[in-house]
């Protein structure tokens, strides 16, 4: 399946990822900017679709690589590093310092994937270890046309990376989909574990480059940044609110409760309304991220208490 490909700008594109998993066509992004400075990527996808992300940067004229950035390590995200590594010899790969280990030795990391995610993961297939050497050094980024913030939530290896006006979020600012009916649809990453705190400071630095152009690894641009950004931090705050009544009435002590959380926050959250609008196969993937993203606010609610959550695993 060949990738989809999406210009913003002259120099802006968003390419559009498929790996082998109902439901998944066009929902896993890599960027591609090809600017008078420097020709960067930001994140690079599933290592099952490392040849469409090669084939649509050949397609795009484009035949080197000054950078290969990655917001974070997450197999949707970076699987592909070392593909694309090995496609650009010589492109500096600039990852977080936490995620920088599990790249050149990434077999605990495939490992993790696959007993989290099941069939999922080995969808995504296994990333190729990247050479030390390759890392970026400290010099390579001090010329960077492109600055790093440490916004760790979704994970602690994650960056966001702000250049020329635009931002580029990964994942800290949630997923965000475009709807046919010109709504959208904005939900949190929160998988386990899960630290309010943090994702909230992470919202604030990322509220804090006055960025109005957002582009989302889950996926799209977005022209009011600011807006987006503060509708997320709201969001999440009312989850934790709605959230710790369920939790304190005994929500979380049936196995059923990450399918009845996800069932009231798609009734009550206006920022999920748009989920009846998506196809069948999306729904059932979204609804998978949804029971991910409620057993975060578990893990966190349940971590306030100092109790163990039942049935959580």
């Amino acid at each position: 399946m060949a990738a989809i490909v999406r210009q913003f700008d002259p120099h802006l594109f968003l390419i559009g990822l498929t790996p082998p998993i109902s439901g998944f066509q066009d929902f896993i992004g890599a960027w591609l900017v090809v600017g008078p400075e420097a020709v960067y990527l930001v994140d690079v996808g599933p290592a099952s679709t490392a040849g469409q992300l090669i084939d649509a940067i050949a397609s795009l004229g484009v035949d080197r690589l000054d950078y290969i950035c990655l917001t974070h390590i997450h197999m949707d995200h970076a699987g592909a590093v070392g593909h694309l590594a090995r496609h650009f010899p010589g492109t500096p790969v600039v990852c977080h310092p936490k995620g920088t280990p599990h790249i050149i030795d990434p077999e605990r990391l495939w490992q993790g994937t696959v007993k989290t995610l099941g069939q999922t993961g080995r969808a995504y297939g296994p990333m190729l270890p990247v050479e030390p050497s390759r890392i970026a050094t400290e010099s390579q980024l001090a010329s960077a046309p492109f600055h790093l913030l440490d916004t760790p939530g979704h994970s602690p290896h994650h960056f966001a990376i702000s250049a020329n006006g635009c931002l580029f979020t990964g994942e800290a600012g949630g997923v965000c989909l475009p709807l046919p009916s010109g709504d959208i649809y904005l939900r949190p990453a929160t998988p386990p574990r899960f630290f309010l705190e943090t994702s909230l400071s992470s919202i604030d630095r990322l509220m804090a480059t006055r960025s109005e152009t957002l582009c989302y690894a889950h996926v799209g641009m977005r022209k009011d940044g600011m807006r987006m950004l503060a509708r997320h931090r709201e969001q999440l705050l009312s989850w934790e609110k709605r959230l710790a009544v369920e939790a304190a009435e005994g929500g979380m002590d049936s196995a059923d409760f990450a399918d009845r959380w996800v069932d009231l926050l798609l009734a009550e959250d206006p920022l999920l309304h748009g989920f009846s609008q998506l196809a069948p196969a999306v729904q059932a993937r979204e609804r998978g991220f949804l029971r991910n993203s409620v057993k975060g606010f578990a893990g966190y609610l349940a971590s306030l208490k100092e109790t163990p959550i039942s049935n959580f695993e």
